[in-house]
């Protein structure tokens, strides 16, 4: 009789075991339905950003210059929007070498409002041009970048030279209205 006793003991402990886990899978759904939140009409479009600066060729090309204190290059170029969302973007210098850069002052204009001016060492991605007009997937926006030795810098660059990148950063505009790059 005593096993007898001990089998229904376990099989009663069994039933419980199972019942107490039903309960806690039961309580567990409950709670994760409750967390779940749900929008109607949250609705969302995914598409691509991709810029292009001048169609990708050489804004300066070196050949048809020649700098000297106080001396102006003007170029104007586009950025394009090659993708399908409309974006923010960013202008900075990336790869700046030669001995010019330590005199040369680049201001990026739109039309004649003046966005940025600033030094080479100062014009990187850390502190960029943050062009505040939005634009539109597959239109342009024509700028202007001026690069202009200052007037103190004398001789002490004479016969120097200088390379630089102009970069360009986007990103999508659509639920970005701090337009947050990273």
């Amino acid at each position: 009789m005593d096993k007898g006793n001990q089998t229904k003991r376990r099989a009663w402990m069994s039933i419980a075991a199972v019942t107490v886990l039903f309960c806690m899978l039961a309580v567990t759904t409950y709670a994760l339905v409750l967390s779940m939140v749900s929008a109607e009409d949250n609705i969302f479009s995914m598409g691509t950003v991709q810029i292009q600066i001048n169609g990708g060729k050489t804004l300066f090309s070196g050949e048809d210059m020649n700098i000297e204190p106080g001396y102006s290059a003007k170029k104007d170029f586009t950025v394009d929007n090659l993708g399908t969302a409309d974006v923010y973007y960013r202008l900075y210098l990336e790869n700046v070498s030669g001995e010019l850069a330590d005199g040369l002052l680049f201001q990026i204009y739109d039309g004649e409002n003046l966005l940025y001016s600033a030094k080479a060492e100062a014009f990187v991605k850390e502190a960029p041009c943050v062009v505040d007009t939005l634009l539109p997937a597959g239109e342009s926006h024509t700028l202007t970048l001026v690069v202009k030795l200052e007037e103190s810098a004398g001789n002490d660059f004479q016969s120097g030279g200088v390379t630089f990148d102009l970069t360009a950063d986007a990103v999508q505009a659509a639920n970005n209205p701090d337009k947050e790059f990273e």
